[in-house]
């Protein structure tokens, strides 16, 4: 392996691909009950592999048992979810997720494999095909 080689782009040759749509957040504004509710701009498809988190991780993890998680491998710079930022989000076969946590390899090999849990539907954006 060798940094900058892009061992995603070489994989994602050989496997087959997804598509999602990304959304990217962009701020935040107050609404008219005083909330602050994250903006995003307007959605572009990204391809990559989508996959699901191994039921068996979840405890390793740390994560919701009540909860989907899956991880898209992809070659953007995704942002997760840190202190004082909204993460982006993403819609995969109509269902809305967002970004939590990534491993950000996207500076040395331009890559993110960037983990994502299912968003409740009563908050969705408005879901488009993929």
């Amino acid at each position: 392996m060798i940094p900058g080689s892009n061992l995603l782009a070489k994989a994602l040759t050989l496997i087959a691909k997804q598509s999602v749509l990304y959304y990217q957040a962009t701020g935040r504004t107050v609404n008219n009950v005083g909330q602050d509710v994250t903006t995003y701009a307007v959605p572009v498809t990204y391809m990559g592999s989508w996959q699901p988190v191994p039921r068996s991780m979840y405890k390793q993890f740390g994560l919701d048992l009540q909860k989907n998680y899956y991880t898209f491998y992809v070659s953007q710079n995704v942002i997760d979810v840190e202190r004082d930022l909204s993460g982006d989000q993403l819609v995969f076969n109509n269902e809305r997720f967002q970004a939590v946590s990534n491993n950000d390899w996207y500076n040395v090999d331009g890559w993110k494999g960037v983990l994502c849990v299912k968003v409740d539907d009563s908050s969705s954006l408005a879901v488009q095909s993929v």
